[in-house]
């Protein structure tokens, strides 16, 4: 066959798959049933003009139209869910996207297209998740041991831990570990792991080795070890080590942000106020506009709480 032939096929099969007459497919098009049979029998072929209203109404692709081996989707934004499904390219989810959109704006569309939606977003999400692992592990691998790669490092535990495989996370760590016990990052990464998991005592078990070969203290380790105390409800403990890290490096912000929550946990407002106060405070000097939203929220909540109380 050649290319005329294909798209002759093509088009017949595509509207008898539908249901839909050479007349009505002649209507939709605002042409002749004559000018439609004629292209099924390859006495002519579609004007250049009028291939994309034709794919559009057919739910495919031009270069479809002319396939040996084309296949019919119900609708453009299914046929744009199995071309992302295959390509895995974000431009390409943000036409499906758009196009099923419009399908669902239109009125015209069926519970299968609902669902279809959904798997467009599912596959989106696997797409998401192994872009983002991919980028981490791209800033893992420098091994630079600055902020960057010890984020890097806590975000890929976290992000594996809310997809249920903390275990491989915990595994990872610990190799990292044996590696090179002498990177206090290493036991601080084991331990993030460990608690992302929900098994704190191990987190502490590792901070109370970590002291043995650290034992001028680090930031990180007592906020970890904090984090843990308070999961654990020893909040005495918990207080101690975010003070300490504090104390350590008061430029680390991470323990103020624990020490708000937890005394927003325990209601104890006076105290939460001034870490939030003291995060908001830090987040100026560094010019981080922005990033002040959700604790000037915190703020004004635990004000209003204050005096609630107070009542």
């Amino acid at each position: 066959m050649i290319p005329k032939d294909y798209l002759a096929r093509n088009i017949r099969a595509l509207r008898e798959a539908q249901g839909v007459t050479q007349e009505q497919l002649a209507t939709a098009l605002n042409i002749s049933f004559q000018a439609v049979s004629k292209w099924e029998n390859a006495v002519t072929v579609p004007d250049t003009m009028m291939l994309p209203a034709l794919a559009q109404y057919f739910g495919t692709s031009i270069d479809d139209l002319f396939r040996q081996d084309m296949k019919a989707y119900a609708n453009n934004a299914i046929r744009l869910l199995s071309v992302f499904e295959q390509s895995h390219n974000q431009d390409d989810f943000i036409r499906a996207d758009a196009e099923f959109k419009k399908l669902f704006d239109g009125g015209s569309y069926t519970l299968d297209d609902v669902r279809a939606y959904g798997v467009l977003y599912e596959y989106h999400m696997y797409y998401c998740r192994d872009k983002a692992l991919e980028q981490y592990d791209k800033v893992i691998a420098q091994k630079a041991g600055d902020n960057a790669c010890y984020s890097a490092r806590q975000q890929r535990i976290l992000l594996l831990s809310r997809i249920g495989r903390s275990q491989e996370s915990i595994e990872r760590e610990q190799e990292s570990l044996r590696e090179d016990p002498a990177d206090v990052n290493n036991h601080v990464a084991l331990m993030v792991a460990y608690h992302f998991a929900g098994e704190y005592a191990k987190a502490i078990e590792v901070f109370e080795q970590a002291m043995l070969r650290f034992p001028e203290g680090h930031a990180a380790l007592y906020t970890c070890a904090g984090d843990a105390f308070r999961a654990l409800h020893r909040y005495d403990e918990a207080f101690d080590c975010w003070n300490k890290a504090l104390s350590v490096n008061e430029d680390f912000v991470d323990p103020l942000f624990s020490t708000a929550f937890c005394c927003d946990e325990l209601g104890r407002y006076d105290e939460e106020i001034a870490a939030w106060q003291r995060i908001i405070d830090w987040l100026m000097k560094k010019g981080m506009i922005h990033e002040q939203a959700m604790p000037q929220k915190m703020l004004k909540a635990a004000r209003d709480k204050q005096l609630a109380g107070h009542r």
